[in-house]
């Protein structure tokens, strides 16, 4: 065979069309080839070794499959397309109409595509369409004309504490500011953080399971036990309701676990149980997707209401699991509903009553009140951030049922058992959570008030009440306490969070407290910075105790950004082993928000900067600090990104107020105040332009932010395009990302 021939069948073989019927030779040369064998016409003319390549397949044809796929998706970007439209044109009684129990809606094609997870936010899978469809409806309450019934968001929820920084700003707003600002506006400025790339997503809805086979479906032994135990050691570990024995016991006793008809000796509570388990270890770890786990859960435990008609301690323990899963995976709208029945089965199963604890043996009655008080933190929890009524009023919770977690007084040792920290800082968090239930009661008038019902005294005497029971409950923690501010996380390895975390865990949700008690008071205090003249005598007597609660909240701020900048850079994976993702992301938004608040009054104010021992140019660093620290940990939340987005445009309003005040204030010490106050008259717009333009301004920021898009805004490449793949999961949901 000569060298040409050598080199012609050597040489990696080119595609074209029939290419795979041709002989290498003629493949690599371009040439036509009639694919006799054994030597094709060509080369037995050139007297050449004719060979065949063993694979004859056409490799074009292989993708095929893919072609299907990017078929199948636009399809379902067609479909969301659709969803879209109909949320921003159908009525709320419609939209009720199409949602039924359990947050299930009609079904829709199966995407092909098995989507991951992505960003610091992929503390599990994502959300199905009905679900997002529910966080979408909720950004309507940023909107001044809500397309749909919105629900309800109180006082304690961040809507309302972002509504009014934004009235604020529009009360603080001057003619040369607003004229300066949409000036900037017509040119391109950066206008927050680049696009976060979007995590993939599969149409969740179609992979619920539909046979009982498929329901019971369960993985190996050896896997079994290996994602129960991963779960007991991160997230079963602070959320310790859920005994790691028993769930061992369960799958031991199944005998060929994988077997259906062994899987349907379980009860379907159990099996809820062991599925939400499993998704939970998953999402943790690279060994396996968790969302088919997540939906086997779901419908064992919605899809049949007599689950929850015919409902045990597992139910409760199941739907508990099943809304922290909703909440760290991006689905916190859809994981009230998860909570409500939570509630109904406690109520129903008598864990509320210490009458239902007796004669029970004292392992029984420890996991039956671990169970109930669960549920009762969880309820504050998601109370205060959705800004709504506690479901578990503060009466209903017996002190006698937290007794009997009996706890021996013990000192931290390396030898404590880790089932025995896990209880102790159960019980830290449960007197914590009590402080969160009282403060929504008490100062926001269990949202069902306001904070502005309550006199600037009564509100500043109640929150300091507040403050001073957290100082208490601080104090109190041993062993673990609250992480000192002279801890340098910069010198800490991944190993010393996961050994500390829960002195973190325990200084993330008191600090959250901290804020949520002292918001009121610092709007209160920015409302008097804006206009001076309301209430003055009442606020300007109080000034040294919502200076005192200012500073309070000025330190937790710090000290949470502090521990969350430590994570972030030392040990991302902390917030899904956890299961904090959630209530990190959204009390750091809720830092930003305060912040802002902070520099805001820090430029109004003549006396409350020196007060805190804040200036205007710290309290703007330490603005710009958070908002970094909320897009970071945002990861691939959408609205994590529009909230970074907005408020750096807010911070480019207030400069242009700050500048005009700074120039007002040198006037001011340059001429008389009579010639002062006409000088100041006229920089000020007249009473209906403040009232009807510059609230619009303010107002369109806003809606941007949170409703005003288009079927075309997420999926055009202005917006959150295509080349990022559709994210279905929770488009609008902010901050219950």
């Amino acid at each position: 065979m000569d060298d040409c021939a050598m080199e012609c069948t050597s040489r990696p073989l080119t595609k074209r069309d029939r290419a795979a019927v041709a002989c290498n030779t003629c493949r690599q040369t371009k040439s036509k080839c009639d694919s006799n064998r054994p030597a094709c016409g060509r080369c037995a003319r050139q007297n050449i070794e004719c060979i065949y390549s063993q694979n004859v397949r056409d490799k074009r044809m292989e993708r095929q499959e893919e072609r299907k796929a990017r078929w199948a998706l636009k399809n379902r970007v067609n479909e969301l397309e659709a969803q879209l439209a109909a949320v921003s044109t159908t009525t709320g009684q419609t939209m009720d109409s199409n949602v039924t129990f359990g947050g299930h809606g009609p079904k829709e094609k199966t995407s092909p595509a098995q989507m991951s997870n992505g960003g610091v936010s992929d503390a599990g899978s994502h959300s199905t369409n009905t679900e997002s469809a529910i966080d979408i409806i909720a950004t309507g309450a940023f909107d001044q004309r809500p397309a749909a019934d919105i629900g309800y968001f109180g006082p304690s929820s961040n809507h309302a504490l972002f509504r009014s920084l934004t009235h604020a700003i529009a009360n603080s707003g001057h003619r040369g500011a607003l004229l300066s600002h949409e000036s900037e506006r017509q040119t391109p400025i950066n206008e927050g953080p680049g696009r976060t790339p979007v995590p993939q997503t599969s149409s969740d809805l179609d992979h619920h399971p539909t046979t009982q086979e498929n329901q019971d479906m369960l993985p190996g032994p050896l896997a079994s036990i290996q994602w129960i135990t991963r779960f007991s050691d991160t997230v079963g570990a602070v959320l310790p309701y859920v005994n790691e024995s028993a769930l061992l016991r369960e799958v031991d006793t199944t005998g060929a676990r994988a077997r259906p008809d062994n899987g349907r000796l379980r009860s379907r509570s159990v099996q809820a149980l062991l599925n939400i388990v499993f998704a939970h270890a998953l999402s943790t770890t690279d060994a396996g997707p968790a969302e088919p786990f997540y939906h086997r859960a779901l419908a064992l435990l919605l899809a049949d209401e007599q689950t929850v008609c015919n409902s045990n301690l597992e139910t409760v323990q199941a739907l508990l699991l099943l809304g922290s899963f909703q909440q760290n995976s991006q689905r916190a709208m859809a994981s009230f509903t998860s909570h409500s029945l939570a509630v109904k089965t406690s109520y129903q199963l008598g864990l509320h009553s210490p009458s239902s604890y007796e004669g029970l043996g004292t392992l029984e009655k420890e996991l039956r009140a671990k169970v109930w008080l669960a549920v009762v933190n969880q309820d504050r929890i998601l109370s205060a951030a959705l800004g709504r009524p506690c479901l578990i009023p503060l009466q209903h919770v017996r002190t006698e049922i937290a007794d009997s977690l009996v706890l021996m007084h013990h000192t931290r040792t390396v030898t404590m058992p880790s089932s025995m920290e896990n209880l102790v800082c159960f019980r830290h968090l449960i007197s914590l959570h009590e402080i969160m239930g009282i403060s929504i009661d008490s100062i926001y008038g269990c949202n069902i008030g306001s904070p502005s019902d309550l006199a600037p005294g009564d509100l500043i005497a109640k929150t300091i009440e507040l403050l001073s029971r957290l100082g208490q409950w601080r104090d109190g923690i041993s062993p673990f306490g609250i992480l000192s501010q002279k801890s340098d996380l910069n010198t800490w390895c991944a190993s010393k969070f996961h050994t500390e975390r829960y002195m973190l865990l325990l200084s993330i949700y008191y600090y959250k407290t901290v804020m949520l008690a002292s918001g009121p008071v610092l709007i209160a205090v920015l409302e008097r910075a804006v206009d001076p003249a309301a209430d003055g005598a009442a606020v300007g007597i109080l000034q040294d105790a919502s200076a005192s609660v200012l500073k309070s909240d000025l330190q937790a701020l710090k000290e949470f950004q502090r521990i969350i900048r430590g994570i972030l850079q030392h040990d991302r994976p902390f917030f899904k082993r956890n299961a904090v993702w959630w209530v990190c992301n959204f009390t750091a938004f809720t830092m930003c928000l305060h912040l802002f608040a902070l520099w805001m009054t820090s430029i109004l104010s003549a006396t409350m900067p020196s007060a805190l021992g804040l200036t205007s140019s710290e309290a703007e660093s330490l603005l710009l600090e958070g908002l970094e620290t909320l897009k970071s940990i945002g990861g691939s939340s959408i609205m994590s990104f529009k909230a970074h987005r907005c408020l750096t445009r807010y911070i480019q309003l207030s400069r242009v107020i700050a500048s005009n005040t700074r120039r007002q204030n040198s006037i001011a010490g340059s001429v008389g105040s009579e010639i002062f106050h006409d000088l100041q008259q006229s920089l000020l717009p007249n009473e209906s332009f403040l009232r009807d333009s510059f609230p619009d301004f303010t107002m369109t920021s806003v809606d941007d932010l949170f409703c005003q898009l288009g079927d075309n805004d997420f999926l055009s490449a202005g917006g959150f395009g295509v080349e990022h793949q559709i994210n279905n999961l929770d488009v609008g949901g902010f901050m219950y990302q």
